[in-house]
């Protein structure tokens, strides 16, 4: 029985390094990596790995998001592997599927797995965002100008209806900006 990893991320992520630390302490001598910008990109290193395993072999991940961008995506793999009589285990999760688990606890780690699949996906938008300075969540409502006109037409008593239907704004909304 050979020990044969398989690591993925996102292209210029420290995680890639720490996978590959982790994958060699489990005894892993030969490496297969698929490295992404996006989701669309092929597992080319994951059709190798397919090549090269045989019965009796264990594919060694970091955890289960490694092994697809989406949760039928990850069960087709776990599949492919299975039907190649290889057995897989997760060094994070410390999971071999070579025995049947409770179903209970099928449902808790795909609904951790999912979760984690997520945060990998959507990692890279939200660091290029960063970097160009864009911060996520919804655009103000309200200029700058008009939160001055709010204080200014509420400091002189004009009616809160009156201010709202002036500039199109609910009542929360115009209380909102009255704290700022």
């Amino acid at each position: 029985m050979k020990k044969v990893g398989y690591l993925k991320g996102v292209q210029q992520d420290d995680s890639l390094d720490y996978q590959k630390i982790q994958l060699k302490k489990a005894g892993c001598n030969i490496i297969f990596k698929d490295s992404f910008a996006s989701s669309k990109e092929p597992v080319s290193g994951f059709v190798r790995l397919l090549t090269r395993i045989k019965s009796g072999d264990c594919v060694v991940i970091y955890n289960f998001s490694t092994l697809g961008f989406s949760l039928s995506q990850l069960v087709d793999h776990v599949i492919a592997i299975h039907e190649k009589g290889a057995t897989l285990y997760s060094i994070e999760e410390a999971i071999e599927i070579t025995t049947m688990m409770p179903v209970i606890d099928i449902f808790k780690l795909l609904k951790q797995i999912k979760l984690q699949i997520n945060v990998d996906r959507t990692r890279p938008a939200r660091n290029n965002a960063k970097i160009r300075g864009l911060k996520g969540g919804r655009p103000e409502k309200i200029s700058d100008r008009q939160t001055k006109e709010i204080k200014r037409l509420y400091l002189e008593d004009i009616p809160i209806k009156a201010i709202c239907e002036r500039l199109k704004i609910s009542r929360p909304t115009l209380y909102k900006y009255l704290k700022r």
